[in-house]
Parts: C-alpha cells; sequence; structure tokens
C-alpha cells in the first residue's frame, strides 16, 4: 500500500530490549525512519527541497543520488507536479530505479563514474538549465532544518536527553541535522546537554570516519582510489561527503565518536535487527547499531542510547 505523504516525520522509536540485551546495551532506542512516506529519512529533507523550488518558482529539480534520495525527490516532486531528474551512476545496483521512473515519472540521468559524478553532473546541468539544485552541500541549511526535528522527537519521547545518538553516514546531513537539532535545543535552554554523536559508516571509505580516525582538526577527502564499492555499503560510500564538514564538526563538538563498520557487520546485524525487533532495515541502515556496540556494548553501560535506522 502507498503511504499518504501526511505521514512525513515523528517516525516509531522503539526500545530495542530483545536486541539491547543481546548486545550488551541495557537502554537502547531504534529511530525507525522506514516509516516516512518512501521508506527513509530522505523523505525529510527531499520534502524541504522542493517546497523550496516551489518558494522560488522553478519547475524541475534536479539531484545525484545512490537511489534512496533520488527516490525521495522524485516522490515529492510529484505530489507538487514539479519535474525532477536525477542522476545515478550507471554501475550501481539500487532497486529503486523503476520507482523513480515508473511510479514518480522522474527523468532517469546514468553517469558514468562515481557517486561524486553523478552529483557533480547534475550540479552542472542545474546551473546551466536554471534547475534547482537539491543536492546534499548545495544549500546545507535546508538540510539542518531537514533533520532538526528528529532530536525534537527523540526527546520528546525519552523525555531526557540520550547519552549517544548513533547515525549512518554518507554526506553526514542526517547527523550534522540531528546534532543541530540539539544544539537549538540547548541554546533555547530547554536542554543542558547535548549527545554524544556516533558516526557510523563503510570501512570502504568515508572522509567523516578517516579523519577522526586519522585524529586530524578539520576533515579532509577519503582518497579516490582506495575506495571499495559494494551493493550493501553503496549508501555509505564516499569519497567526499558534502555536508561532511557539519557532520565531523558536530562529531566532534559534541565528544562523540566515528566508527567503520564492514558489510560482514552490516548483514549480521541487519540479520539481528529483524530477529530480535522484528524490524526489517537495509544493510546500511543499520550501520547506526553497528557503530552503537562498538562504542558502549558488552560494557554494562547504564545510559540511553540510540541508533537511528535510516530506511
Amino acid at each position: 500500500m502507498e503511504k499518504s505523504h501526511e505521514v512525513l516525520g515523528n517516525t516509531p522509536l522503539i526500545i530495542a530490549k530483545n536486541l539491547g540485551k543481546a548486545l550488551g546495551i541495557d537502554r537502547l532506542y531504534l529511530k525507525y525512519e522506514g516509516s516516512n512516506p518512501t521508506g527513509t529519512q530522505k523523505d525529510r529533507v527531499a520534502s524541504v527541497h522542493v517546497q523550496k523550488a516551489l518558494e522560488y518558482g522553478y519547475n524541475t529539480v534536479v539531484v545525484g543520488s545512490c537511489g534512496n534520495y533520488g527516490a525521495a525527490i522524485a516522490y515529492y516532486a510529484s505530489l507538487h507536479h514539479l519535474k525532477s531528474l536525477i542522476y545515478i551512476p550507471r554501475q550501481f545496483h539500487s532497486p529503486r530505479l523503476e520507482e523513480i521512473q515508473y511510479k514518480y515519472g522522474a527523468r532517469l540521468m546514468l553517469v558514468d563514474g562515481m557517486y561524486e559524478d553523478s552529483v557533480e553532473a547534475s550540479k552542472r546541468d542545474a546551473s546551466e538549465n536554471n534547475w534547482f539544485d537539491a543536492n546534499a552541500g548545495a544549500h546545507p541549511e535546508l538540510g539542518l532544518e531537514a533533520y532538526a526535528p528528529i532530536a525534537q522527537e527523540l526527546f520528546q519521547v525519552i523525555g531526557e536527553v540520550p547519552d549517544t545518538v548513533s547515525v549512518p553516514v554518507g554526506n553526514g546531513t542526517t547527523l550534522a541535522g540531528i546534532y543541530h537539532g540539539f544544539e537549538k535545543m540547548k541554546i533555547s535552554g530547554f536542554l543542558k546537554k547535548v549527545p554524544k554523536i556516533i558516526a557510523a559508516s563503510t570501512d570502504g571509505g568515508n572522509p567523516v570516519i578517516s579523519s577522526f580516525k586519522g585524529r586530524l582538526a578539520k576533515i579532509v577527502d577519503f582518497p579516490r582510489d582506495k575506495i571499495r564499492e559494494t551493493e550493501l555499503n553503496e549508501p555509505l560510500v564516499n569519497y567526499h561527503s558534502y555536508d561532511g564538514d557539519l557532520a565531523y564538526e558536530a562529531v566532534l563538538k559534541s565528544g562523540g565518536y566515528a566508527e567503520y563498520v564492514t558489510d560482514e557487520e552490516l548483514l549480521a546485524f541487519k540479520k539481528l535487527v529483524k530477529d530480535r525487533e522484528n524490524i526489517d532495515a537495509i544493510p546500511a541502515a543499520v550501520a547506526s547499531v553497528v557503530g552503537t556496540y562498538h562504542v558502549v556494548g558488552r560494557k554494562n553501560d547504564k545510559g540511553i542510547h540510540v541508533a537511528v535506522l535510516t530506511g
């Protein structure tokens, strides 16, 4: 059944008692973004970008994507009768290509190269044709605005600030927005602290994680020739994270962590989340659970820990 766009946001927060017991984490919560209209957290930022395109008077929205963000942009563009062009690396394995084209009516543009090449092609065409550029990094304030409500939703349900919030990281937009939401509430006097942010991404290559592991003061791109893409890690792998500077700052300012996860861990934890909590998340989405486990699992920790399942 197709979901209504009216159910955007306010996604379920699950007390993961069975999973927490298996991982040795006493108070573990899962924030499940798969209940958004197209099934991922990308709906939040896509809806904001499409609204901004309408406000500015654009008739076409473009974006480079691995699949999920492209589906979300195509969906919201179709709701508002805008055209959308979705740029995807030709070799990617996204199961969402037919949905993007035939269900939402977007034009699919296959690009030779990597994800970043698709982004750059879409940015160039947007500039040359006066189309709205919805890419990560193009309007960083919109990404922060889109994902900040996740922090508010967490605080409203839990009633206190979590000790850690773990987020899968590709470009870093979701993580940066969640941290921004907590920081806004702290500045406004609603909170006395912000949670430690855990960035979790593939060991196939991500500059947020590699820069943290290298103890760098500022984020540095991951070497392009060392990227290892697989069907499992495509939503996470980047040599350049377009909002990575914001995500890296969030990790450092919060006193948080950045953790690599392997494809083997993504598959194992996907099964574990399904078996213990009956949540069927995509492998990349459970990177947050792996990250939480790396930081606090098996340590008899009594804190409150949230893992965001992005889809």
